[in-house]
């Protein structure tokens, strides 16, 4: 997080989708809470002003996603 904040401009925006659900075979993935994450933005001078979550688009049952926007606050240091 502190890597993208660093390279977003002042007042810049950063968009993120984190996927939730079973994992598939052969893939790794991780449990990240969408609270979590903006917690952890907010601590690197990133507000999250926009934040929803949706079903799959893709119809799976056990799938669902949030969606971030988040902006870099200008006076952050």
């Amino acid at each position: 997080m502190e890597a993208i904040a660093e390279l977003a401009a002042d007042n810049g925006q950063v968009f993120m989708s984190l996927r939730h659900g079973s994992i598939p075979k052969g893939r790794r993935m991780f449990v990240v809470p969408a609270e979590d994450t903006v917690r952890l933005a907010a601590g690197h001078g990133l507000l999250c002003h926009h934040q929803v979550e949706r079903e799959d688009m893709l119809g799976r049952a056990d799938v669902r996603w949030s969606f971030l926007a988040l902006r870099r606050l200008a006076a952050f240091q």
